[in-house]
């Protein structure tokens, strides 16, 4: 019996999910590809001596950075406007939910386990599940967070239209040293207005194996 791998785990819990909960599958993963694709590549271009195993662990954390979105009530996930107080407590709880699912899976290390429970933290220290501030959050937790709010902003939902490319990164930088890492910020912006190498979403391609391609739908280019 061949080695069970990242891969193997994230299309194994993938197609599950798929069948059980379609509509949260289509919410979680759809968002989980195109910001995974983008955090190995910010992480890449950042810190040029990244290891591959280091990038794989950022990848397959920022494509699971919500699996804990599986345990929030449809109704209020996929709700089509505005939050209750109720329905935001419920949302706030998604990241110990996700990590409580992952910690333990084989091969889910510390990196994958910390991103996921973390990536809603705040560089000013008011954000969410343990109030930590700065470089107190871990580095992939930053990255992601950074990304996250990127391809969120890109993307079209029924309560809001999708902004620009301009617009967007005009947000990241109001939120630069208050929500997220100014200097990641710095760093993303420069490659996404500079049209530096940094891989995008894009229509998965079945014969590749990157984790963001283990997802057989079809997704609109966040840059």
């Amino acid at each position: 019996m061949s080695e069970l791998t990242l891969p193997d785990l994230l299309v194994a819990f993938a197609t599950f999910r798929q069948r059980l909960q379609p509509e949260w599958f289509a919410h979680v993963h759809s968002h989980g590809h195109a910001t995974a694709r983008l955090a190995r590549s910010l992480t890449a271009a950042c810190v040029k001596t990244a290891s591959s195993a280091t990038l794989d662990e950022i990848e397959f954390s920022a494509y699971m950075h919500d699996i804990g979105k599986y345990l929030v009530p449809k109704g209020v996930l996929l709700k089509p406007g505005p939050l209750n107080e109720e329905e935001r407590e419920i949302i706030l709880l998604h990241p110990v939910h996700g990590m409580e699912i992952l910690r333990d899976l084989p091969y889910v290390t510390p990196v994958i386990s910390e991103t996921v429970l973390y990536h809603h933290e705040r560089w000013d220290g008011q954000g969410y599940p343990e109030g930590l501030a700065g470089t107190a959050i871990p580095f992939a937790a930053r990255t992601v967070a950074v990304v996250d709010i990127y391809t969120s902003l890109r993307a079209g939902r029924s309560y809001k239209t999708p902004l620009t490319r301009n617009s967007a990164c005009e947000a990241l930088r109001e939120m630069a040293g208050h929500e997220l890492d100014p200097g990641l910020v710095n760093d993303f912006i420069k490659r996404v207005e500079g049209r530096l190498t940094l891989k995008i979403a894009k229509p998965p391609d079945p014969d590749e194996s990157a984790y963001s391609s283990l997802i057989r739908e079809t997704l609109r280019v966040v840059m």
